[in-house]
């Protein structure tokens, strides 16, 4: 039983010696390489996500600048933003909170 069993093995890989190697380039194509699919899926999903991270970043930098360069040109904003924000008043004004 176990000198039968080398043989037909060989005798199986003979055969199917074509699958086999299909096979084992699909399991290291997908899985086993450093290039594999699953990995770069999962580096093609990251870059998606830091490229939206990037957009957002980039539109609140520029209403940043926008806001800046308003503050810099502009004190009524100034006062605006510090009575909005910041619940601030001059010295001479009383300020009335209304409740939503």
């Amino acid at each position: 039983m176990k000198n039968d069993f080398l043989p037909k093995l060989w005798s199986f890989a003979g055969r199917y010696k074509y699958m086999i190697v299909l096979v084992l380039f699909l399991v290291v194509l997908f899985a086993a390489s450093d290039n594999s699919l699953i990995r770069r899926y999962a580096q093609k999903r990251e870059i998606r996500a830091l490229q939206e991270q990037i957009r957002t970043i980039t539109e609140q930098k520029e209403s940043d600048e926008a806001l800046l360069e308003d503050l810099s040109n502009d004190s009524l904003i100034i006062d605006r933003i510090a009575r909005e924000k910041f619940n601030m008043r001059s010295q001479d004004e009383d300020v009335f909170i209304e409740e939503r």
